[in-house]
Order: structure tokens, then C-alpha cells, then sequence
């Protein structure tokens, strides 16, 4: 290819890239926030506002977010992180502290003399989440056995009857949702609210007569250290997941192969007029150099728009908060973070980026690099299917399919977080009053509580479905806003599983054999699921190290128990670390716990997730795609072990296939490798990092293999906010996405030119168990020979320290 030909390709495609970035701006960045908030304040006007809690006819804060409390006289909740004051919720985040840090047992056992210092005859154990902190900072709730444990000093202080502040806190308790959700817990402000009115008469014991206690019981309810309704919410999980799929993945193949499906008369009107006014024909294709040229010319706006709008933020409109420029560095790496499909952030929301800037910038990049994933995917399938084609389809045609495909999903997974309890709103921060007044780090009294709100639920409902990963708030689905109830926690976890999973479905349709595609659905699944298992028996067996101190962490029908460092209430263990494991196998990148907080082997699991590829189920797009370049290298193998060509799906897999199939493996394992090394020989990368030891070495490979892979979550303890992470970060993500695109397109076009071969007789079945067997086993030997020295200074370095100290026994 001349540089003539290469400039006259990129010339060709300039118009529609603008153009067509323009129009899905406008559509996806402005039109679908407003309908969203337009749907939301009509059905929804309480949860869309914020859940803002009105008692005696005022204002006294948000059902949603945790308030500090101090006074003996109230229910403690959640110990918070936030600085300069607990629970800020101008800055959520959690404490990021490992499970074998110093500082972790030092806080606990402060926290824990308080406690016995305030209530000396208490003599019970105490409930670990009233003790650790949460993942937001912002927790509104404590456990049933965290309030039943404060009943004696509360009745004590107040001169109330324990029985009637007994049967007061029955009252409040919040049941499992639906019976199998997340956890029982206490909202904390309301609890306290009904306290003053117990203690000033405005309600009466009498009242709170009919309230009953949970019972305990750690035994017959309990299955392998868990209750029987968070088994049911496993098998429910993959239940409704194994429903979607097939219909979902038909869906999918009936739009990117052109046939009519149920939304055909809005959606092709839609595509031929954006097309129509781009310039780009539906028949028109191209070949694999055409579109890779196409892919990267889009990126210049996607990347440039984004890194322009950040730092001249301060003079467009909707920035309520009337936040400032972001600093170059910064603006880039989030620029190339969003176009990136990663999302990593280096930030934190709340006060470093507009509305405006959320909406037209990143919402908008939510949709177009999920969109490109799919568009790059489909390019492979094409070369597969067709039988000595010269083209794999059209970039522009396939992209705004994507969007189309994404549009209505996203609107109706807003509507049901907004119906949760997720803002949707362009009104600014609401400010409300402290139930218990506090003094901040500085010793300034602080009477208010900033909440800060804006078009949250159009946000994530894109952030999931696309499996971008980027939080609106710092403490992403942590924070009690963005992921309210545990009904709302599983509906994300749907989100971000059901399109990596249909796509199974979509690529055997397409190719014309649904079991291949049910073959590589079945693969991931035998990776995922033992994995999912031990990271949730691993935070369930708590955290040896605070067992000493008096706290309590076995599992009961008043607390998750655990390691709830880090955790939320409402979601308890096993969403959490269920979560954890579809977050970094789907390339998602977005959290609802801490991972920083993690025991060893949970954090090296969601490690290793990545390290695979991120090939179990993966990204939108790039997840399947990058497991078909595993199934390349497995049938290559298989091959050679028998003497013969391989074939795959008709076409035959020969030296060049193997060589780009091999390269395009290596790249990000060479990325993660060199920058961590960098990082850890460089006194700027050791000055990020927060935890000492094997485990702070974890958050450095943690991150690089975050942005090598394009997951965006991590180890958040990692102070990533410098030149040195902006800048390699940044350089991690362009080349683990762009050059693993351009790689796998130019091997999609020399498979495309490919004629079928009929299978023979030595042609190893592709879709039987054998088969199947064999391609879980050269995924997990590829990551575990890649990275098994990396683990070994990490988090299996770390659990052998616990084991060596005598608080772990094997």
C-alpha cells in the first residue's frame, strides 16, 4: 500500500467521520439524556431528584446517602474515608487499604476501642460492618446485627426502654428486595429520625408493638456458608442470562446481516438518513485496509472533541457547580480513556467534570466505542461467512447499526435505574442539613451535606450495556446514587453480560451454525464460573487479620458478614464479589466494591480475568473477537499435534493466520509487562502507590493490565492522577485497543479472500466438548505462563505472607 493510496483512503473518509460523529453527538450526547430526563422527572420525580427525604415537612437529607453520625445518642452507621469531613458526598471513594495493610488493623482496632469505650458492658462481638468502611464512603445503611448491636448504649443515652428501641429498630428494617436481593439492613438517617420522634413522643411504643425481630440463624439456612436466597440469585443470574441471549443474539444477527426485524420501520429510515447525509452508500464496502483507515480517522474526533471540551469546560453550559479547566494531561488520557472503550479514570467526577462534559463528551463515547468494538467484530464474522470475498463489510454501515442496536436497551436500563433511586436531572447539587452536626479535619463546625446530582441514569445505563466501565461519581457502582438498591446491582450485572454473550449467539447465526457460537458461549461460561465461586468464597471467609480484634464476620440473617472492607451493605458478599469477576471478565471496568480491598485471592482472580484477555465473555465486540483469535491459535495447535492444515469454520488456518493471530496475543502481554516494570524501576511510578508491599506491586500490574486490556477498573488505592500514569496510561490504552484492531481486521481480510472448505473427515469438530475442553485449556495456560511470575510477586505473595503469619492455614 503506497502513501498515495493511504492519503487518498484518508481523505475518502474524513466527511464521514465528522459528519457521522456530529450526528451520533447530537442523538446519543443531547437527544437521549433529554428523553431519558424527560421520561424520568414525569414517572419517576422522587427518584429522578435525588430521593431527597422530607421529615415534619423539611428537608433533612437523601434516602440515598449516608450522614454522619458522632452523638452516642444515635445509631452509628458506616465508618466513611471521604475527607475532609465523613460521608462527603462531594467526594466518594472508599479507604483502598488492603486486607493485609497495617493501617487497615490499626483503624479497626481503633474503631473497635471506641465502641467498647462508649459501651463498656456490651460484651458481644462486633458486627464487621460497623467497623470497616465502605466502598462509596457514603454508605445509608447498616447491617441488622450492626443496629441490634447499638440498642444498649442508644437506649441507655436516650433513657428509652431497650424493648421499645428494640421493636423501633424492627420497624425500620429493610428486608432482602424482592425477598432474594442483597442484604436485610438499616437505612441509618431514617432510623434516627424515628429515634427523635420516639424520644420527643411523636410516635409511641405502642405504635412500634407489631414490629418483629429477624431471626438469627447460622445453620440450616446456610449452604456452604451462604443463605439459600443468594444461591437463588446465582441460578437466577444465569437463568435470565441464558433466557436473553438467544433472542437477543438473533436479534443482533438479523440487524448486522440486513434483515427486517421488529424495529425495521424506525431503524432503517433512521440509518438511510444518516447515511444519506454522510455521503456513504449501504452497498458501498471495503476492504480490510479501508476500514482499519476508517476506524482510526474516527478516533481523531472521538479522542479530539473530548479532550477539547475538558478544558474549556468552564464556559459551556450545564456546569451547575461552575467547575474549572481539566489539566492537559489529565483531559488526554480521559480523552483517549472514553475513546478507548477503557474508561479508566484518573479523577474524580463529582467536581472535575460538567454536565455538559459528561453528556457530550463521555455518554457519547459510552456509545460510539462500544459501537466499535461490535462494528470491528462483525468485519471478522463477515470474513468468516463469506467465501473468496475480497471486502468484510462497511465501517460507517456497521457503526450506526451498533448505535441503532444500543439505543433502545440503554433507554429502558435507565428507566429501571431511575425507577431505583438513580438521579436523571439537570437541576444542580442539593444541599441538606446534617441530622448530627460534625467538625471537619480542620476543626470547622459542618452543619450541610452537598449532593451532587445531574443526568446520572443515562450515563450508566451505557456505561454497563457498552461495558465501558466509567463512573459519573468517583466511587462508580459503589455509590449509593448510581447503584441504589440491590435490585438495581442486578440489573447492572445483566447489563454488562447480556450483549458479550448474545453475540455468541449472533456469530452463529450468522456463520450459520448456532451450536459454534453456543460452543464458545459454553467455553467462557466453564472459566467463568469457578472462578465467580472461589472470589466469593474468598471475601466471604472474611479477613483473618481482624478476628482477633473481637469482630464478627460469620455470615447470619442479620449481617453478610465477611470482608466488608470496602463493601456496601445493601449488596452484601456475594454481589460484590460476583461484580467483581463480571466486571474484569466482560472488560467493563466499572465496580461496586473496592478491589483494592479485596483478600488475595478475590484480587487475584479479577486480576487474572484480565491477564486471560478478557476473552470470558469480554468486551462488547473485542471480547468475542479476541476469543476467536484464541480458537485460531487452538485449532492451529490441534494441527500441528495431528499432522494436518487446520480449518476453522470452513477456512483454512495457515502460517500467516497463526503469525498475526500470535502477534495480536502478545501486544498487550508486552504492554503490561514493560509498563509495570517501568512503573516499579521509576520513582515516579512507586510514588503512586498506596499499599505497601506485595500488594502495592499488585496495583501498579493492576493498572497497566487494566489499560492494556481496555477494562478500566483498579486498584484504587494507585494515585494514578500524575504525568507519569496520565501519560503511559494513556499510551497503554491507544495501543491495546487501536493496534489490536488494525491486527485482527487485517487478519479478517485475509481470511475473507478464503474459499470454504467442506469439512473432511480429520477436520476437528469445532463445537464438540473435546473441542471445547481444549480451547479452556490453551486460554488458561496462555495467561498463566504469561503472567505467573508477575502473580507471584503479587497477590499470591501477598496470601503466602498471610499464610507464613499463621492467619491463613492450609
Amino acid at each position: 500500500m503506497t502513501t498515495d493510496s493511504i492519503g487518498a483512503m484518508i481523505k475518502k473518509q474524513i466527511k464521514p467521520a465528522v459528519l457521522i460523529f456530529l450526528l451520533l453527538t447530537l442523538v446519543v450526547g443531547v437527544l437521549y439524556p433529554l428523553l431519558v430526563t424527560g421520561i424520568a422527572q414525569v414517572a419517576f420525580p422522587v427518584q429522578a431528584n435525588g430521593d431527597i427525604l422530607v421529615h415534619n415537612g423539611k428537608v433533612v437529607g437523601s434516602s440515598q446517602i449516608g450522614q454522619p453520625f458522632s452523638s452516642p445518642q444515635y445509631f452509628w452507621g458506616r465508618p466513611s474515608a471521604t475527607s475532609p469531613v465523613p460521608d462527603n458526598a462531594d467526594s466518594s471513594t472508599g479507604s483502598n487499604l488492603g486486607p493485609n495493610n497495617p493501617v487497615l488493623e490499626q483503624q479497626v482496632q481503633a474503631r473497635v476501642e471506641a465502641l467498647h469505650a462508649i459501651d463498656p458492658n456490651n460484651t458481644n462481638e462486633i458486627p464487621v460492618d460497623l467497623v470497616t468502611t465502605s466502598g462509596s464512603g457514603l454508605d445509608p445503611d447498616i447491617s441488622v446485627a450492626a443496629a441490634y448491636y447499638q440498642i444498649p448504649r442508644v437506649s441507655r443515652e436516650r433513657n428509652l426502654l431497650q424493648a421499645d428501641v428494640t421493636a423501633l429498630v424492627n420497624s425500620q428494617i429493610e428486608p432482602r428486595q424482592f425477598g432474594i436481593f442483597g442484604q436485610s439492613r438499616v437505612n441509618v438517617l431514617s432510623l434516627n429520625l424515628a429515634l427523635d420522634d420516639l424520644s420527643a413522643h411523636a410516635i409511641s411504643a405502642k405504635e412500634l408493638s407489631g414490629s418483629s425481630p429477624i431471626p438469627e440463624n447460622r445453620g440450616p439456612d446456610l449452604l456452604f456458608g451462604m443463605e439459600i436466597q443468594d444461591w437463588i440469585q446465582i441460578l437466577l443470574f444465569i437463568f435470565i442470562v441464558a433466557v436473553i441471549t438467544v433472542p437477543l443474539g438473533s436479534w443482533m444477527a438479523k440487524i448486522f446481516t440486513g434483515k427486517p426485524n421488529f424495529l425495521s420501520p424506525v431503524t432503517d429510515w433512521f440509518e438511510q438518513k444518516v447515511l444519506t447525509i454522510c455521503g456513504v452508500s449501504i452497498g458501498e464496502e471495503m476492504d480490510w485496509k479501508e476500514f482499519a483507515v476508517a476506524v482510526m480517522v474516527f478516533a481523531v474526533p472521538c479522542i479530539g472533541v473530548v479532550f477539547v471540551i475538558q478544558l474549556v469546560q468552564q464556559f459551556l453550559p450545564l456546569n451547575p457547580a461552575g467547575l474549572g479547566s481539566v489539566p492537559w494531561d489529565l483531559s488526554l488520557n480521559t480523552a483517549i480513556s472514553f475513546a478507548t472503550n477503557t474508561n479508566w479514570q484518573a479523577y474524580v467526577p463529582e467536581v472535575t467534570v460538567s454536565y455538559f462534559t459528561q453528556m457530550v463528551g463521555l455518554v457519547v463515547q459510552n456509545f460510539i466505542s462500544a459501537a466499535v468494538g461490535i462494528a470491528v467484530l462483525i468485519a471478522l464474522i463477515y470474513a468468516f461467512m463469506r467465501r473468496s470475498a475480497t471486502t468484510i463489510g462497511n465501517f460507517w454501515v456497521l457503526l450506526v447499526r451498533a448505535v441503532i442496536f444500543l439505543i433502545p436497551l440503554a433507554l429502558v436500563i435507565s428507566l429501571v435505574l431511575v425507577s431505583q433511586g438513580t438521579p436523571q436531572t439537570f437541576g444542580g447539587p442539593v444541599t441538606v442539613p446534617l441530622l448530627n452536626p460534625i467538625n471537619d479535619s480542620s476543626g470547622n463546625l459542618v452543619t450541610t451535606q452537598t449532593i451532587p446530582l445531574g443526568p446520572v441514569a443515562s450515563q450508566i445505563a451505557i456505561k454497563m450495556l457498552g461495558t465501558n466501565g466509567g463512573g459519573y461519581y468517583n466511587a462508580n457502582s459503589a455509590h449509593p446514587l448510581e447503584n441504589p438498591t440491590p435490585f438495581s446491582n442486578f440489573v447492572e450485572m445483566l447489563a454488562m453480560i447480556i450483549i458479550p454473550a448474545a453475540l455468541c449467539i449472533a456469530f452463529g447465526a450468522m456463520i450459520g451454525s448456532r451450536r459454534k457460537g453456543v460452543a464458545l458461549l459454553i467455553a467462557m461460561s466453564i472459566i467463568f464460573l469457578p472462578l465467580a465461586g472461589l472470589a466469593i468464597w474468598s471475601e466471604q471467609s472474611g479477613n483473618p487479620v481482624l478476628t482477633p480484634l473481637g469482630v464478627d464476620q460469620a455470615p447470619s440473617h442479620l449481617q453478610s458478614g465477611g470482608n466488608m472492607e470496602g463493601k456496601e451493605v445493601r449488596f452484601g458478599i456475594v454481589s460484590s464479589a460476583l461484580f467483581a469477576v463480571i466486571t474484569t471478565s466482560t472488560s467493563c471496568g466499572a465496580v461496586n466494591s473496592m478491589h483494592d480491598s479485596f483478600m488475595p485471592i478475590a484480587g487475584g482472580i479479577v486480576l487474572f480475568d484480565m491477564h486471560l484477555g478478557e476473552v470470558v465473555f469480554g468486551g462488547v465486540g473485542s471480547g468475542l473477537y479476541g476469543m476467536l483469535i484464541f480458537v485460531i491459535i487452538a485449532m492451529f495447535i490441534a494441527g500441528l499435534m495431528v499432522g494436518r492444515t487446520p480449518e476453522l469454520y470452513g477456512k483454512k488456518i495457515e502460517q500467516w493466520e497463526m503469525k498475526m493471530a500470535t502477534i495480536i496475543i502478545l501486544v498487550p502481554i508486552i504492554m503490561i509487562l514493560a509498563f509495570t516494570s517501568l512503573a516499579v524501576l521509576t520513582s515516579a511510578g512507586q510514588a503512586g502507590v498506596f499499599n505497601p508491599g506485595p500488594h502495592g506491586f499488585t496495583e501498579i500490574l493492576y493498572a497497566y493490565t487494566s489499560a492494556s486490556q481496555n477494562n478500566g477498573s483498579a486498584f484504587a488505592g494507585l494515585n494514578a492522577d500524575s504525568l507519569f500514569y496520565n501519560i503511559t496510561t494513556a499510551i497503554a490504552m491507544f495501543i491495546g485497543r487501536y493496534l489490536v484492531i488494525i491486527l485482527t481486521l487485517a487478519l479478517a481480510g485475509s481470511l475473507v479472500t478464503k474459499k470454504i472448505v467442506p469439512p473432511s473427515e480429520g477436520t476437528l469438530s469445532d463445537h464438540r466438548p473435546l473441542f471445547i475442553l481444549w480451547l479452556v485449556f490453551v486460554i488458561i495456560i496462555v495467561g498463566a505462563l504469561s503472567f505467573l511470575p508477575a502473580l507471584s510477586l503479587g497477590p499470591i505473595a501477598e496470601y503466602m505472607s498471610m499464610v507464613a503469619g499463621g492467619l491463613i492455614h492450609v
